[in-house]
């Protein structure tokens, strides 16, 4: 009895509960998100691309990929899954065009056996809205009257931004041909004098996209060219070479590539939409703009302004190796001077036969924390493709923050030496008191797993957004220092101030809440689980997760404020 009791102390409740109400959240978005293929056929058109190069070697990777996230998705094996499978063989095989186009239509079948949502009763939704306002549009350029298709446009662009994402969602290739219309529709209002004949071919052309995805097509962007961008890197440097053109007087060729980054834009768009919405909106009302003016000094300027914030644009993962490493070494530091301040105190205890326990259960407790981790990346890729991964990452990670303000309170409460003696005088004194070796092995257990635990609940948030090796590396590292610390643990153990590492230890664990939390509310805001409001003027600081947005603001501002209540809870 007194065992239990003992269990029940040292296993936090806090720590219980939060285990429990993750696997709820993370098992609630397995069961109600929708089987997401946005991201397979992002391969595929990656893959397209490359063949429409020559490079047919080069497509394997995607190909690769996409069979990798296809058959990590559970219901991969139904009837059209099979479709999807052999497909996809064949096309690995001989990769070509036929074979891509093949696919293609099998992952199409594939989406729509996997979410039998009305998507005839969607599309006939948005035509309902969305025509009208086209038709008036239509009129307008074919009357030749400026202020009215300016007008006009003005209204229908709205109408388009509130309704935009059926179509984006459904029909990737209509999205981009939809957003080229209306960019070459503008471009056309802007030049001087207005070319009503380009804004009349172009609403013929938008019409046409707006109708072949009200009949219920599904289109996958197509590459306009063989050297078109499909990256935001490749875009970039697009337009570099545009601004480049337009200083030594080149018009034309500046404003062809301006346009075909224009016309690829909706491949790409979501890199810089997930980054900087007020970004992503200058980009859409701008590049027009800039393209009409072309070589006029004040438009280069802008142009250049305009290159320098897409350039700083954080393009690789939110997380990287430091943070990675700093996980590790929070979690693994703290279990680190909790076993060798039990082993120094036995010592002192003149109990050297509960040694070997103590070894026996920090093993036992790092082979728990690896199993746990090994299940971890067996069920992270069934729940972490396309809109899923952001839903968990965000809800996951919002749930660290959280357990992160406990743990930081517990740090701070053992930052003075008499908190650090109390207890560890108590832990051990309540093991030796039961005359059981097995407490200690429970005690030194219960101190590498709960940490071990911790550990893969914020990596879980992590994983999507950082590379695989940044992910190793950071390990790695973590493994080297806590390896370094334990040496000289064992041999300073009499002089070290463990008490003043927790104090470092209770920033870190702050600093990273902060972060997490603030890439948590960006990854809810992008599936809309969470709405956003842009605050115009204030930057991005994506090395410390702020997002400038009124939800992710409001969100820090009240961790930071929390912090100290916690603290002083935890403290009594």
């Amino acid at each position: 009895m007194k065992m239990i009791t003992w269990v029940n102390h040292c296993l936090n409740s806090f720590n219980r509960f939060f285990a429990i109400f993750t696997l709820s959240l993370t098992l609630g978005v397995c069961a109600y998100a929708k089987v997401e293929t946005s991201h397979l056929f992002v391969h595929l058109s990656d893959a397209m691309a490359e063949v429409k190069k020559g490079e047919s070697a080069k497509s394997q990777p995607y190909l690769t990929a996409l069979q990798q996230e296809f058959e990590a998705i559970p219901s991969h094996q139904s009837q059209a899954g099979q479709a999807v499978s052999s497909s996809l063989k064949i096309a690995i095989a001989q990769p070509d065009l036929a074979h891509f186009e093949q696919l293609s239509k099998a992952l199409y079948a594939f989406e729509k056996e996997q979410n039998p949502v009305d998507y005839e009763q969607k599309r006939q939704q948005f035509a309902k809205r969305v025509m009208p306002v086209y038709q008036k549009l239509l009129q307008a350029t074919q009357q030749q009257d400026l202020d009215a298709v300016q007008q006009a446009y003005k209204r229908f662009n709205q109408t388009w931004t509130l309704n935009e994402k059926v179509v984006r969602e459904t029909s990737l290739g209509h999205y981009g041909q939809i957003e080229t219309a209306m960019t070459l529709l503008r471009i056309a209002m802007l030049s001087e004098p207005a070319n009503f004949p380009e804004m009349q071919t172009q609403a013929v052309k938008l019409g046409d996209a707006l109708e072949d995805f009200k009949s219920g097509n599904q289109l996958q962007p197509q590459a306009v060219q063989a050297d078109a961008p499909t990256t935001l890197k490749d875009g970039i440097a697009l337009l570099e070479k545009s601004y480049q053109a337009f200083s030594e007087n080149q018009i034309s060729q500046g404003q062809a590539d301006i346009m075909l980054f224009i016309q690829q834009w909706a491949v790409f768009e979501g890199e810089v939409r997930t980054r900087d919405g007020a970004l992503y909106n200058r980009v859409e009302s701008d590049l027009p703009i800039i393209l009409v003016k072309g070589n006029q000094v004040e438009n280069l300027s802008h142009f250049r302004t305009l290159l320098d914030d897409l350039q700083r644009l954080d393009l690789a993962s939110s997380y990287g190796i430091v943070d990675a490493m700093l996980i590790l070494l929070r979690e693994g530091t703290e279990a680190l001077l909790i076993i060798m301040a039990l082993l120094t105190t036995l010592n002192v205890a003149n109990q050297p036969q509960a040694r070997r326990w103590v070894y026996t259960g920090a093993g036992l407790g790092v082979v728990a924390s690896i199993g746990g981790a090994v299940a971890l990346q067996q069920l992270f890729p069934a729940i972490s493709a396309g809109t899923n991964r952001e839903i968990l990452e965000g809800a996951v990670g919002i749930v660290a923050v959280l357990m992160m303000l406990f743990v930081g309170a517990w740090l701070h409460s053992k930052a003075s030496l008499k908190g650090w003696q109390n207890f560890i005088n108590k832990q051990v004194a309540q093991a030796l008191a039961t005359g059981s070796l097995f407490s200690m092995l429970a005690l030194s257990f219960l101190s590498v797993f709960r940490e071990g635990a911790e550990t893969i609940l914020f990596y879980a948030g992590m994983l999507p957004l950082m590379t695989m090796q940044d992910f190793l590396l950071g390990i790695l590292s973590a493994l080297i220092l806590l390896a370094i610390m334990a040496w000289v643990m064992q041999r300073f153990s009499h002089k070290l101030p463990i008490h003043h590492l927790f104090k470092v230890m209770t920033v870190l664990i702050y600093g990273l809440g902060f972060k997490i939390l603030g890439v948590s509310i960006q990854a809810l805001q992008l599936t809309q689980m969470l709405p956003r409001h842009i605050i115009d003027g204030l930057p991005n600081i994506t090395a410390i997760g702020f997002y400038a947005s009124m939800e992710g603001l409001v969100a820090q501002l009240v961790y930071l404020a929390l912090i100290p209540v916690v603290m002083k809870v935890m403290n009594r």
